[in-house]
């Protein structure tokens, strides 16, 4: 399963599991896991997370057992991930376009 970050569904997407989309709408403070946005307030919302979001640290990765195993999530994954939603926060502000996720 996973989340997808898009521009009305226009241009490249931003994929993420689960998971760590759950950690990057957190730092976002969005609590769905769907949902859309004007890209204005989206931006101003990632360039607020980028400010004050303290560093991820990351997670490491565990398993029970052959059946599951979460991979974990390198350190520094969610600022890495906000500046990716920038530049696409960017690209819709500039184009006009709603930020959809989802």
């Amino acid at each position: 399963m996973s989340v997808v970050f898009s521009a009305e569904c226009q241009g490249d997407f931003i994929d993420m599991n689960n998971s760590n989309a759950s950690a990057v709408l957190d730092a976002l403070g969005y609590s769905e896991p769907y949902g859309e946005e004007d890209a204005e307030l989206f931006l101003g919302r990632v360039l607020l997370a980028l400010a004050v979001a303290p560093a991820d640290a990351g997670l490491p990765a565990t398993g029970t057992d052959t059946r599951f195993i979460d991979c974990g999530r390198p350190a520094g994954y969610v600022q890495m991930r906000l500046e990716e939603l920038h530049a696409l926060a960017q690209y819709a502000a500039t184009a006009g376009l709603l930020i959809t996720w989802g």
